[in-house]
């Protein structure tokens, strides 16, 4: 019991109080681990942190990239639908709504527009893959007399060329359906990328006659083209993040709980606490951040309120989260980026014959072992 009260007692006397800040995050961290503010942003608007430190959030309808050291980048007097920094940290991709279209942009770390393009529909996510490619993840919505037409696009884009298109879904809502706020509607299509960099992990809103509407969850690989159901979740809480491992996803059902399901067999590998605002994972898998805890190892370590969303940085060195208007860095972690496997190219190639069902999902995991300590 005493060691128990100690621990609460130690918690507690390190409630962070953020100076100059008038509403301050409530927040429990263990010594070790700092939590302070960098940024103002505007409240459920996207941001990014680069692999430097740098933040990137919409703050007052406008993009803007601050620095460890507090200096004040304003990139473009325009809102965001989504905001990601390339792997190296040289280049912030924007998603900028305009009409019925969205203008993909990339700056530099002064931003400067380095290039731009558009693409029909709104933005819901940009994923970098290595190579300089930009994924981006659009909804079309048409609305008719008998229903609403969602289509789901998945741009690749260069930021040379014109990015290609590709169809991921089309699907027609019923009226009381397509009656959920359009916000919600834009929810309904969210990207992952696996740590392979050759397949994504994507959710699509299926709305079947007799019964509820619901999500599923598909992975696709790139490449192949090939995809697979992986498993289905609820409308509003698809948020799905791939495990370090990339054989593996985790799901968020919403106030329900999150899943941890195998790729190869759609098995449920563990089950977690709730997510309604996304699970998200560190790149090492040493952390987890999920419904307002983050977990080490699996071990509650440090709370915030259940609204905070959070995204790790890519080192694993931190956890930006964002709340009620602020943007924060927790720092101290002890993790680290995700290491790819020597023999890569061996790898992705058994991966894509695997996708093309070339080889079995154990004939593969015979040959990884081969390559893999």
């Amino acid at each position: 019991m005493y060691r128990y009260r100690l621990k609460n007692l130690l918690l507690a006397a390190t409630l962070i109080t953020l100076a100059g800040c008038s509403h301050a995050m409530q927040a429990r961290v263990p010594e070790g681990l700092l939590l302070k503010p960098v940024a103002a942003c505007d409240p459920g608007s996207p941001f990014d942190v680069s692999r430097t430190g740098v933040a990137a959030c919409v703050d007052s309808g406008g993009i803007g990239m601050r620095s460890p050291q507090g200096e004040l980048v304003t990139v473009k007097e325009a809102p965001a639908t989504a905001l990601s920094f390339s792997p190296d940290g040289e280049m912030l991709a924007a998603a900028v709504p305009a009409g019925k279209l969205t203008i993909l942009r990339l700056f530099d770390g002064k931003g400067r527009t380095v290039s731009e393009t558009k693409v029909s529909g709104r933005a819901t996510s940009l994923v970098w893959r290595s190579g300089g490619e930009l994924l981006c993840g659009v909804i079309e919505v048409h609305r008719y007399g008998f229903g609403t037409e969602l289509v789901s696009i998945l741009y690749q884009w260069d930021g040379k060329t014109a990015p290609k298109a590709t169809t991921l879904a089309d699907v027609t809502l019923r009226r009381q359906v397509a009656t959920m706020p359009e916000e919600l509607l834009f929810n309904q299509f969210l990207l992952a990328l696996s740590p392979y960099g050759d397949e994504i992990a994507y959710t699509t809103i299926k709305d079947p006659p007799l019964f509820s509407p619901y999500l599923r969850v598909m992975i696709r690989h790139l490449e192949t083209g090939a995809e697979t159901e992986v498993t289905q979740t609820s409308v509003g809480a698809g948020a799905v993040a791939y495990a370090p491992d990339g054989e593996s996803l985790v799901v968020s059902d919403g106030t329900a709980g999150t899943r941890k399901i195998s790729l190869a067999d759609a098995k449920l590998l563990e089950e977690l606490p709730p997510s309604p605002r996304g699970p998200a994972l560190s790149p090492s898998g040493a952390y987890s951040y999920l419904n307002g805890n983050l977990y080490q190892q699996g071990k509650a370590v440090a709370s915030f309120p259940p609204d905070a969303k959070g995204a790790f940085l890519r080192d694993g060195s931190a956890l930006a989260l964002s709340h009620d208007g602020e943007l924060y860095i927790l720092s101290g972690l002890k993790d680290a980026a995700h290491v790819r496997p020597a023999d890569l190219e061996r790898i992705l190639k058994l991966r894509r014959l695997k996708s093309q069902g070339l080889i079995s999902d154990s004939e593969y995991r015979k040959e990884k072992e081969k390559v893999t300590p």
